[in-house]
């Protein structure tokens, strides 16, 4: 009788092997350029029309790649009437794509960003335009746009919701398509709707919910607080918000789908200039110096507040009492107090459906 043994024998094809295309990373930034006709006909957007002209959707693996191929150039200092031949929609568009590759991982590290400068003042198709361009697998897209976040609704009235309901509808449709993604919108949140000075200073008691049963989109508004965001929404005669959109977009780039991006251990926004915070807006009307009233500095903002704008389902960067060098996203809510109330939910459905398909 022999002796007893075990004998193992490695037999190939047996190991189960799921290799990732990491699609779920795949993001898209729509700049709504309606609130800037002259973009692409006057300027640094027409002489550069051969790199990125209006309605197109490029591809960026990388921030220098934008600057490179496609003339998305940092915002260089220039005299107030050289502005717009020196810099493409005051350097908006750079900024937010630098942001994008900084919190996704490294600034000058590879990515897979699709960009598109639209004109949406009637809809947004634009989106439909650069999910076909990217095969159906943009997974989230931010959006930056001129049009006001709320108008007015009577003199004491809150103010009504914009564009939300509308945006989520589209998204609702792409994901019939199965082409399902997350939308952030970045609106303009300091004007009301009009030309009038009253319209340019908002009551921030006056500001209504964003819960609107609207689970694909979540509007975000707030930004860095720095020399150059100033000039920026200064030179622009809209003055709108720059707004902290690239950050956002790279932090979701960067988690995973299941990972909440107001996690604070893993996304600091922090950086030589993000190092202080204000809303951008408040009372944007210029003052004897020629310096906008009021932007509401974060510091200015009680705790209450702050707590009222959370509840009403904005998302806006916040600071932690005791944690210093740290300025963080003060949550991934959406629209909806559903079951799809936050972005991490409907990312890893979206993940599962698209892997289910």
């Amino acid at each position: 009788m022999a002796l007893g043994n075990v004998i193992i024998k490695d037999v190939d094809g047996n190991l189960p092997y799921a290799a990732s295309a990491s699609n779920e990373k795949i993001t898209g930034l729509l700049f709504d350029v309606s609130g800037q006709p002259d973009l692409f006909t006057a300027g640094y957007g027409k002489s550069n029309e051969a790199n990125v002209a209006l309605g197109d959707v490029i591809c960026i693996t990388s921030r220098k790649s934008s600057v490179q191929d496609f003339g998305i150039k940092e915002r260089v200092a220039c005299d107030l009437d050289e502005e717009t031949n020196e810099n493409f929609l005051f350097g908006i568009p750079a900024y937010h794509i630098r942001e994008f590759f900084r919190m996704s991982g490294n600034i000058d590290g590879p990515g897979r960003l699709y960009v598109m400068f639209a004109d949406c003042s009637e809809n947004w198709d634009a989106l439909d335009v650069m999910q076909r361009a990217a095969d159906g697998l943009i997974s989230q897209v931010g959006i930056w746009t001129e049009q006001p976040l709320w108008k007015l609704n009577g003199e004491q009235e809150k103010y009504n919701l914009n564009l939300v309901k509308g945006i989520n509808d589209k998204a609702v449709a792409l994901a019939e398509l199965n082409q399902p993604l997350s939308v952030v919108l970045c609106a303009n949140p300091a004007n009301t709707g009009g030309d009038t000075e009253e319209a340019k200073v908002i009551d921030l008691n006056r500001i209504p919910s964003a819960i609107c049963e609207s689970s694909r989109t979540s509007v975000i508004f707030g930004q860095a607080r720095n020399d150059q965001n100033t000039t920026i929404q200064y030179r622009n005669p809209n003055h709108t918000p720059v707004g902290f959109l690239g950050a956002v977009m790279g932090a979701l780039a960067k988690a995973s789908v299941h990972e909440s991006i107001a996690w604070v251990r893993q996304f600091n926004l922090f950086a030589d200039d993000f190092q202080q915070i204000e809303l951008g807006f408040g009372d944007l009307t210029l003052d004897a110096e020629d310096e906008f009233v009021s932007t509401n500095l974060y510091e200015s903002l009680s705790p209450v507040l702050l707590d009222e704008l959370d509840d009403k389902g904005y998302i806006f960067p916040i600071k932690y009492s005791g944690r210093e060098n740290g300025i963080y996203i003060s949550k991934d809510q959406t629209c909806s107090n559903g079951d799809y109330r936050t972005i991490a939910r409907n990312r890893t459905i979206n993940k599962s459906r698209r892997a289910v398909r």
